[in-house]
């Protein structure tokens, strides 16, 4: 018989499947209208490509998604993963232009996610620093890093992912990263570590379990999904842009929020934060198809996110 945190995780699951079904259903209606003289006609919302696009637009955000999720159940936060996609794939076009070798820039690039993961970690525990602060800190510094390796500007690269890698590879990379995630959370005994730390940091003490340690790991991992990231986006983009990723930390936390884990710590689960990264990214997509404008985009997602804390509060309440 399931336990009741078991239950309590699949219901949950249920209600957002739902919701993100009950969104698909909401834009292939509104495809399906003509604005201008509001005639009915064939929907156009639910298309193959569209999938793929939708699909590969997700990719970037649930990869960081699954990396903040671990660190976020541990009790912490990670400011710097959207900025951090900006360094690493730019030292990983820059790599492979010096060296003229594409392994040895992929290389590159996920040893500055790992290097960036154990900055962020380290530091967060051996001084005691908020981890909100020391990451808030190094999405600054790699901002001027990026910008700096990329001498200010988009460097082109002499190497190009083939059209069906741009649109298949990062789907792929993404939908890897969390069955990984999920397995490693829900599986192993450092996943049961990661909650216990979340949940009551002194008693998993008290337990025997090194919770410094565990927190630089989750880090580490928070930072080799963003370097996983830096490579997707170079996929999908082909060139290394100093200013990638802005912004894209807010939509990680946003998926991991709306996918159930509590900021708090303790609770959340890599397929809630899936999930979370299909609804974020399926209204994203969809308000652009639809064509709202930009500021009111902006303005929808934010609401959705903060009504979904306020209804996970509410609930704590009952």
């Amino acid at each position: 018989m399931p336990d009741l945190r078991s239950r309590i995780a699949a219901s949950r699951v249920l209600v957002l499947a739902a919701a993100l079904a009950a969104l698909l259903l909401l834009f292939t209606g509104l495809s399906a209208v003509d604005f201008d003289t509001w005639a009915l006609h064939e929907p156009t919302f639910v298309t193959w490509n569209n999938a793929i696009d939708m699909a590969g637009s997700c990719a970037i955000n649930l990869i960081l998604a699954v990396g903040s999720t671990f660190v976020i159940i541990a009790g912490g936060i990670d400011l710097s993963v959207g900025r951090l996609i900006a360094l690493t794939h730019v030292l990983m076009v820059a790599a492979a232009a010096a060296t003229g070798s594409l392994v040895l820039g992929i290389g590159g690039c996920l040893a500055a996610g790992l290097a960036a993961g154990l900055f962020n970690g380290a530091v967060t525990v051996r001084f005691r620093i908020p981890s909100f602060i020391v990451t808030l800190g190094s999405m600054m510094i790699a901002r001027g890093l990026a910008m700096v390796a990329a001498g200010g500007h988009t460097i082109a690269c002499e190497f190009r992912a083939p059209v069906e890698l741009q649109r298949y590879l990062p789907i792929a990379v993404s939908v890897l990263v969390m069955l990984v995630g999920h397995v490693m959370l829900t599986r192993t005994v450092f996943g049961r570590h990661v909650f216990a730390v979340g949940g009551n940091p002194e008693a998993a003490r008290l337990c025997g379990i090194k919770v410094g340690r565990v927190v630089v790991v989750t880090f580490l991992l928070s930072g080799l999904c963003t370097g996983l990231a830096g490579l997707v986006f170079w996929v999908r983009q082909g060139t290394g842009d100093p200013l990638a990723g802005d912004g894209l930390e807010l939509y990680a936390i946003a998926a991991v929020i709306v996918g159930g884990t509590s900021l708090s710590g303790g609770r959340g689960s890599i397929i809630g934060t899936f999930l979370g990264a299909l609804i974020m990214g399926v209204l994203a997509y969809g308000l652009l198809f639809v064509g709202v404008p930009t500021p009111w985009q902006w303005v929808i997602i934010g609401s959705v996110v903060i009504a979904t804390v306020l209804l996970d509060r509410l609930k704590k309440t009952e």
